[in-house]
């Protein structure tokens, strides 16, 4: 889910997500914690993502990784995202597939 101002909407002064943006977070963050038991990860890391989408729709790669920046925090793999110092990115497209692979190691 692309993380831009678009999708925190201001009604009456206050700002919300929509549940569609809630509801992807809640599952991400489950499906994160169904994969990582241990303690928030210390120190300087090296994250390779590789996204894969459905279809060629236009996409922000860097608002994407904004949205996975929280989840990994809100999920307790990371302490913070200023710990990530390396970054590489790979959107492949194929066709009615989607998800995100992970990969985070601590910087040598």
């Amino acid at each position: 889910m692309p993380k831009s101002n678009r999708y925190i909407r201001r009604k009456g002064g206050a700002v919300f997500k929509p549940p569609r943006v809630k509801n992807w977070e809640a599952r991400a963050i489950w499906e994160i914690r169904q994969q990582y038991e241990g303690e928030p990860l210390d120190g300087p890391l090296s994250v390779e993502i590789i996204l894969i989408l459905p279809n060629r729709r236009k996409r922000d790669i860097d608002n994407m990784l904004k949205s996975l920046w929280d989840v990994l925090e809100r999920a307790k793999v990371i302490k913070n995202d200023n710990q990530i110092y390396e970054v590489r990115t790979v959107k492949k497209i194929e066709k009615g597939m989607q998800g995100t692979t992970i990969f985070i190691s601590p910087m040598d």
